[in-house]
């Protein structure tokens, strides 16, 4: 596994971010979070360091997502994280549609006295 990788997932564990709501962090300790959880995205897609599944990346996204909204970057940033989010997690075998939800929701009856 390359240095860079492996020194980027270390500084990430060992970041706030890892155990701490994004809403108690400070802009700097969040922005430092976005340039790590940035860099091990970047680092994942290449194959030869890591083989990171569309869900693992989904995390990623949605995080990276979250922490653009909170540090008030681009719209079209934070569409594009989310976007890019929701694209892993369908190629990850999760079927977000309408008709897949309809084919799981429940109603209840109710019956009155």
């Amino acid at each position: 596994m390359d240095e860079e990788f492996k020194e980027c997932i270390i500084r990430l564990m060992q970041h706030p971010i890892a155990s701490t709501p994004i809403n108690d962090l400070s802009d700097s300790a969040c922005e430092e979070a976005y340039d790590l959880i940035k860099c091990v995205r970047d680092l994942s897609v290449m194959e030869e360091y890591t083989l990171i599944d569309n869900i693992q990346m989904a995390r990623l996204e949605l995080r990276l997502g979250e922490l653009a909204n909170r540090l008030g970057y681009g719209e079209e940033e934070i569409i594009r994280f989310y976007r890019d989010a929701f694209c892993s997690l369908e190629k990850g075998g999760f079927d977000l549609s309408l008709n897949k939800w309809l084919e799981l929701v429940s109603i209840r009856s109710h019956r009155g006295s």
